[in-house]
């Protein structure tokens, strides 16, 4: 089948079913009271606060991150296909610390303050979901535990140890990645188990860990939807929900509307305003205005003080105070919306063409391993996980002893650049990355065949590649500077975009979510205008200078760890000639 054009990038139907999905069959908590898309979804409100569009980490995130600071906000999150079911429930499940680009290229660019600011924004976000799991007892639900062995770079050759150790020493003297350790070829074999010549050599990294993104998004609904509510605040999912326009409203379209709502939520939220006023006054507080936190397009070039436009809650629809818009399904439905975000990856630019370059879908693979049966050992023995060659190869150890793989597209011409459609494998690609860990772990992996295809009732691949459970396929989106865009959309008033993440969205989504709740509504109640975390890299707003061409020229793999400076041109042509 020929690449999708990347012009109009929505999800495709019979999509491939990862590991993260088919190991979700049957409640592993409380379900969460959500529409299932084979199922009559809820009745959509006539308005909402706030319309979130994506159910991922980071929508689902962002949605409780809202309910927590404001629950008198309405807010409606549409997903397109079930919870999960794309990048977030489709990667290699890890938490891995890491600039995600280029030291030199990106301090180059942002200067050195910014890019060192991007680096400990990087580290607050592991802290963050690490707290959130932590402290709500998580961690056996979402499976999430530090890699016992650490996570490595390994170095398949000489050249890319030597380029890759370099970028090292410069991010060192600014101490990042201070506690990274160089191994040599041997120190290399002995540390991952690998055959003597495997690699030229790695660095290992601690705090690297493993989580189950789709179960993280289900423990996030759930808690999401246990805050008490005030008002007519509330949060409704529907799933199965494809969002087909968002379109500003006209005078005589807020006319309407305003009718059409007169008596219903409005009566109700005004009910719940006076419920709340009097509150703060029993408290001895005064209550203004709720604000909404919008960030100046001013602040966009580096500026962390954004603007606040005081927007009341229960307004009445008035376009010169709040940009109302509305939002249309591909089944009919429409609601009215104060807020729209956008965050849904590699989908976004079918709702703002304006990314339709700047934000490209890229088709990445994976596999699963069987589990080992309890009375073998692991199929390998060191609990890790491992990149290399810049981030194009990657697999770890999960908690029950299986492996998951992924990556490879630089075998193949074009990369998988600009192809959305994740129901299809290509060949080239399984073939590399089901032989990969056999040829470089042969005493390991050897006997794990024979193993694996008598503990999978005979369905194992040909000798000399590993025995996949599951295979599957998954779109990543990435920028030209592989960071992601989060604020609100230039030029278009109401809209926010949260997307982008090029590979390296499971450590960064959790905590994204939570800043742009805070850019959307304002922390907690009454009068906003306080700042964005300052901890937040203001070069992460999207803004036009950075809406230039994402190509694969211009970055390394999809889950480079550590600004990995493996040659991306040299890789292109590499696929190519492989190809």
């Amino acid at each position: 089948m020929s690449p999708l054009s990347i012009r109009s990038p929505v999800p495709v139907p019979n999509a491939t079913k990862p590991y993260w999905i088919k190991g979700m069959e049957g409640p592993v908590a409380p379900a969460p009271r959500v529409a299932s898309g084979s199922a009559p979804r809820p009745q959509l409100p006539p308005a909402a606060d706030v319309v979130i569009i994506g159910g991922g980490i980071a929508g689902v995130s962002t949605a409780y991150h809202l309910r927590k600071s404001r629950p008198d906000l309405q807010v409606v999150l549409l997903e397109s296909r079930q919870l999960s079911h794309g990048a977030t429930g489709r990667n290699g499940g890890l938490l891995w610390p890491a600039l995600n680009a280029p030291w030199a290229r990106t301090a180059e660019r942002y200067g050195v303050a910014e890019t060192t600011r991007m680096m400990a924004f990087e580290l607050q976000c592991i802290r963050e979901v690490t707290a959130f799991i932590k402290e709500n007892g998580l961690e056996e639900e979402v499976r999430f535990s530090p890699f016992a062995d650490g996570g490595f770079y390994a170095f398949e050759t000489a050249a890319e140890m030597e380029a890759e150790l370099a970028e090292l020493e410069l991010m060192q003297q600014y101490g990042i990645h201070t506690d990274v350790q160089p191994l040599t070829r041997a120190q290399a074999a002995a540390a991952l188990g690998s055959a003597p010549g495997a690699f030229a050599g790695a660095a290992r990294q601690p705090g690297v860990a493993r989580v189950w993104g789709a179960r993280l998004v289900r423990a996030l609904v759930r808690k999401a939807l246990q805050i008490p509510t005030s008002g007519c605040g509330g949060l409704i999912i529907s799933e199965g929900a494809h969002v087909t326009e968002i379109s500003p409203l006209s005078d005589s379209d807020v006319a309407a509307a305003a009718a059409t709502l007169q008596g219903g939520c409005g009566a109700q939220c005004a009910a719940g305003e006076e419920e709340m006023a009097a509150a703060a006054a029993a408290a001895g507080g005064r209550r203004g205005p709720v604000a909404n936190n919008i960030v100046s397009m001013r602040a966009a070039g580096g500026g962390r003080s954004p603007l606040a436009l005081e927007v009341p809650v229960c307004e009445e629809l008035d376009p010169t105070s709040t940009p109302l818009l509305q939002v249309r399904t591909s089944a009919g439905e429409s609601l009215l919306a104060r807020r729209v975000l956008h965050t849904t990856n590699a989908w976004a630019s079918a709702l703002l063409p304006e990314l339709a370059t700047a934000l490209v879908p890229v088709r990445n693979h994976v596999a699963a391993s069987y589990a080992p049966p309890h009375a073998q050992a692991p199929l390998l023995d060191k609990d890790t996980a491992v990149f290399t060659r810049g981030g194009y190869v990657y697999w770890s150890k999960r908690e029950d002893g299986r492996l998951v793989v992924g990556g490879f597209r630089d075998t193949v011409p074009g990369m998988e650049w600009g192809v959305y459609d994740d129901s299809e494998l290509d060949e080239r690609i399984r073939s590399e990355l089901l032989s990969y860990l056999p040829a470089r772990f042969p005493d390991a992996m050897a006997p794990a065949t024979v193993r694996q295809a008598a503990a999978s009732n005979g369905h194992a691949h040909a000798s000399g590649r590993m025995a996949a459970e599951t295979e599957w396929s998954g779109i990543l989106g990435f920028t030209q500077d592989r960071f992601p865009y989060v604020g609100p959309v230039p030029g278009r008033r109401g809209q926010f975009l949260a997307a982008g993440f090029s590979g390296h969205g499971m450590t960064r989504t959790f905590t994204v979510g939570r800043v742009l709740a805070d850019m959307v509504a304002g922390p907690g109640l009454g009068p906003a205008g306080a700042p964005l975390d300052p901890g937040f890299p203001a070069a992460w707003l999207p803004s036009a200078a950075r809406f230039g061409p994402a190509v694969p020229q211009a970055v390394p793999g999809p889950e480079a760890a550590a600004g990995a400076v493996y040659l991306a041109a040299g890789a292109a042509g590499a696929g190519a000639a492989r190809g």
